[in-house]
């Protein structure tokens, strides 16, 4: 009896020790290895333990520091990263991350628009985006010698047929503790309006040195004919006849550098007031009398007595006629001539049309080849070239009436065909009033 006592007493203190080891050691310690391998997959929520023995407490309270650390460390990451991408992404520079094998990382929004990159151009080399020998060259060197490299290239954008110059600024990067380049870090800016007012800067000068060659070039002849004397007075009157004439070119170049330069740097400044439209052109006409006479033209100005005033800066916008007239004078004088009088016509008439207002100067001249039409209003750009500079003009009358028409708010239109003159069409908008 008494030992079935001592086994049912056995039995018992080694349920007890059993359901003791469960509670206090085996239950916490799948509650932590539980927790451990959350942690592990990346999940770094709080942990809550349940009722915890003394001796795996501290066990348990590092555990859930370690958590709290690494979910801290994991939002410090993701806002260093967001913060990275949206300053990559504003960035108007274009920024290529390599590896040292010129495997592309990283490519930022802007460099995948110079590139013309659609999807993402991660894994690809660096050849395969960019087909440049001088970029090879600038990110190799900066990863050989560890050294900050720059360069410049041509870039074409595929599809689109356009071309970029890029400045290249490539650095190797390099791990702390490190000497070896891990990488190459890419920087592109886009230079191409830059080099583009260069060479509008290149040939503005050589366009006015031309210009000013051509003038200075005869009357320096002339001069250097009167220097050697024994010249009769048909002679000497015929040399200052033409030195006066290329002097007078010289000055109206002068005038029209100055007037599109004005315009250019600090804009038309306009001093508006109503004109009478008809008034204005007659005023015009009336100034260039001479030169009509001299090149035996005729100008006919068809305005309607109802055409209504306009909101106008008048000595600009007579300037602008002017340009428009001279030029018909000088482009018209080889077509259309009149039965009667044998003389050129130039045609000025002016309507309202919707909510504008439109003068045209039509010339029955050789008309304006198609391939020249879109140049025209280019400084110093002549349909013909060099020929043309015999007519007289400085090739900056267009350029100028293009300038005051837009500083009124109107624009230019142009209308020509081979052999049957051209149209030049300035319109206005209309005042609220009229």
């Amino acid at each position: 009896m008494v030992n079935s006592w001592a086994w049912i007493l056995v039995a018992l203190l080694g349920g007890v020790f059993f359901w003791w080891l469960l509670a206090l050691v085996v239950f916490p310690l799948g509650e932590l290895f539980f927790n451990l391998r959350r942690i592990a997959s990346g999940d770094f929520r709080p942990v809550i333990l349940g009722a915890t023995p003394v001796f795996f407490r501290r066990v348990a309270d590092d555990l859930r520091r370690t958590a709290e650390l690494l979910a801290s460390q994991k939002e410090l990451i993701a806002e260093e990263e967001f913060s990275l991408s949206i300053i990559l992404e504003s960035m108007t520079e274009g920024v290529v991350v390599t590896g040292s094998d010129l495997r592309i990382r990283l490519m930022n929004k802007a460099a995948a628009t110079i590139f013309g990159m659609q999807g993402s151009a991660s894994g690809l080399l660096l050849q395969e985006v960019v087909v440049s020998h001088e970029l090879q060259g600038v990110a190799r060197r900066a990863a050989a010698t560890g050294e900050v490299q720059h360069g410049e290239l041509m870039s074409g954008i595929p599809g689109r047929g356009e071309r970029r110059h890029l400045l290249v600024t490539a650095v190797s990067l390099i791990a702390p503790g490190s000497r070896k380049s891990d990488g190459i870090l890419l920087v592109f800016h886009d230079v191409s309006r830059l080099r583009e007012l260069e060479s509008v800067r290149r040939e503005f000068v050589a366009n006015v040195s031309h210009e000013f060659r051509t003038p200075l070039s005869v009357i320096n002849g002339y001069l250097e004919t009167l220097e050697d004397g024994d010249l009769d007075q048909e002679m000497l009157s015929k040399s200052i006849t033409v030195m006066r004439r290329h002097g007078e070119r010289l000055n109206r170049l002068i005038d029209d550098l100055l007037t599109v330069s004005r315009m250019e740097e600090k804009g038309v400044i306009l001093e508006k007031s109503p004109v009478d439209p008809a008034e204005l052109l007659r005023h015009v006409v009336c100034q260039m009398v001479s030169e009509i006479e001299v090149r035996g033209a005729v100008v006919r100005i068809e305005i309607p007595e109802s055409l209504p005033r306009i909101e106008v800066d008048s000595y600009r916008m007579e300037q602008a006629f002017s340009n428009l007239l001279a030029n018909a004078l000088r482009h018209g004088l080889q077509g259309h001539f009149t039965k009667s009088r044998g003389e050129s016509v130039v045609e000025i008439s002016g309507y309202v049309q919707g909510g504008e207002i439109a003068f045209s100067f039509r010339d029955h001249g050789p008309g304006i080849p198609l391939k020249d039409q879109k140049h025209l209003f280019e400084r110093f750009y002549r349909v013909g070239g060099d020929r043309a500079r015999q007519t007289g003009g400085t090739g900056l009358g267009l350029s100028i009436v293009k300038n005051v028409v837009a500083a009124h708010g109107g624009r230019v239109e142009l209308e020509s065909s081979p052999g049957e003159g051209s149209t030049f069409t300035v319109i206005l908008p209309l005042s609220p009033d009229a």
